[in-house]
């Protein structure tokens, strides 16, 4: 009887014979050293805001008004960097500078390359500003190549003006316009898959695409440079690069700076 008093009762343990108590041993791995420095959650964008796709449904709309009014005229447009004869042709019809066609194209180039600044940044680069937010950066990218494009065809009149080449000068504009109005319908429809598929590839695609119309520009506007005589090779060619190349390398200087006290 002392006996059974003495004995505790196991009948309610989960513990048996056949099935120990668990013992666990140290593990081989051990948790990472890092250390969280801010605990504030970051909102992860699945989906693209409505005033991207107001930017281009807004571009298709001017595109297809242009395609409707001037079919010959943006025929024309699209020939003109591949022949010296259509350019003759477009200058001949109008002055390209002074139409309407123009101003819907020139606006479809301004937005399809302000929109692709943005997602180059968004998909690879990453930067971030305080106190901006995505419309806002996006305005901001828009001012900056409209001043960049004015500064650059003001100076080119004025270089013009003091080495008395205005003729060549307006044939390397001319050049230069119809080369950003052939690129802005092609930015769009590279952007439609951009945007929505958000693959990183389609944009190195869609940058190589830029750097070589950007390449075949500069050559147009080397061989149109070439009709002075007055001027050597060398020279024309140091010309062309301070005029194209040296800007966007300051540009992009500048945008490292900025960021850089951004982040700080």
């Amino acid at each position: 009887m002392s006996r059974m008093y003495a004995s505790p009762d196991t009948t309610a343990d989960r513990q048996s014979i056949a099935f120990p108590q668990t013992v666990y041993a140290k593990s081989a791995f051990t948790a990472h050293h890092l250390r969280p420095t801010d605990f504030q959650t970051k909102k992860i964008d699945h989906f693209q805001p409505d005033w991207v796709l107001a930017i281009l449904v807004f571009c298709f709309i001017l595109l297809a008004w242009v395609q409707f009014f001037y079919p010959k005229r943006i025929q024309q447009i699209f020939r003109a960097p591949f022949s010296r004869r259509f350019i003759n042709q477009l200058t001949r019809d109008g002055n390209l500078f002074r139409e309407r066609i123009t101003i819907a194209m020139g606006m479809i180039f301004l937005f399809t390359c302000s929109l692709f600044l943005y997602e180059f940044n968004r998909q690879i680069l990453g930067f971030s500003f305080k106190g901006i937010s995505a419309i806002s950066l996006y305005g901001l990218i828009t001012i900056l190549i409209i001043c960049f494009l004015a500064a650059k065809v003001a100076l080119m009149r004025f270089l013009g003006a003091i080495f008395k080449t205005r003729g060549t000068t307006n044939n390397y504009l001319l050049n230069q316009l119809i080369f950003a109005l052939v690129t802005g319908p092609v930015l769009l429809t590279v952007l439609v898959f951009i945007v929505y598929l958000n693959v990183a590839f389609l944009l190195y695609i869609c940058l190589s695409l830029l750097v070589a119309l950007l390449l075949f520009g500069f050559v147009r506007g080397f061989f149109i440079g070439m009709t002075l005589t007055k001027f050597s090779y060398l020279f024309l060619f140091v010309y062309l690069c301070s005029l194209e190349i040296l800007p966007l390398l300051v540009l992009l200087k500048i945008l490292i700076i900025f960021t850089k006290t951004a982040g700080a």
